[in-house]
């Protein structure tokens, strides 16, 4: 997948998230809490995922984007690892073929205004972004819970 092929699957109307999302523990002991193989349906018939995490020590939040077998074509860091000069909230782009082999290294741009905010408001602006209707059920992990 290429930039341009990214950027059709990004900007495609209709794509739709019809699960309900609920976070857990994979380990006992792990502080990250994950949604996993979420299912993006999408007219192209593209096998696309999200992947979600927060992690209850540090705040980070995580959305990650990805195609079976392919790899990673997006991801949102918000409160995270710093990420050079584009801070601790922002989000990674599929620039190439190579990005999914390098982490999306590339053309990162920063999301400063996502700082402090819970996990449901980044995933509604995900879901804004990504032209994404969710129909499902949102249960946050314990951080907006409260």
């Amino acid at each position: 997948m290429n930039r341009a092929d990214f950027e059709a699957l990004r900007d495609m109307p209709g794509k739709i998230i019809e699960q309900d999302i609920r976070f857990s523990r994979r380990k006992a002991l792990t502080p990250v809490m994950i949604a996993d193989e979420v299912v993006v349906e999408n007219a192209y018939g593209t096998e696309l995922r999200l992947s979600l995490h927060f992690n209850t020590e540090t705040g980070s939040k995580t959305i990650n984007a990805y195609i079976q077998g392919a790899g990673p074509i997006c991801r949102l860091d918000v409160d995270g690892t710093r990420h050079k000069d584009k801070g601790r909230s922002h989000k990674h782009a599929r620039q190439s073929e190579r990005c999914p082999d390098r982490n999306l290294p590339d053309d990162v741009t920063a999301r400063e205004d996502l700082s402090g905010k819970g996990m449901t408001e980044i995933f509604e602006e995900f879901c804004r972004i990504a032209s994404i209707d969710f129909r499902g059920v949102f249960i946050p992990p314990q951080e907006d819970a409260q």
